[in-house]
């Protein structure tokens, strides 16, 4: 079933993290009607200077739904 994984530069307090995986496990159920029982959700934190191979993994040239407005990994401009 559903198993989202967020990717997200460190910071957030683990309530944060809780809150956003639950929230995000809810919208799921609302809109795409899994079972919460089935959806699973996972955040991986990354410094800023991780985020560049991040970028480069995982975005950079990637069909995407949703792309971020910035181009360049380490100003995020």
């Amino acid at each position: 079933m559903p198993h989202i994984v967020i990717k997200a530069i460190k910071g957030a307090t683990p309530q944060q993290i809780k809150d956003t995986a639950e929230q995000i496990a809810e919208v799921v159920n609302k809109t795409m009607g899994k079972a919460r029982k089935h959806i699973s959700v996972s955040i991986e934190e990354y410094t800023f200077d991780e985020w560049e191979g991040v970028y480069n993994d995982c975005i950079k040239g990637k069909d995407m739904l949703i792309k971020p407005g910035y181009t360049n990994p380490k100003t995020f401009e």
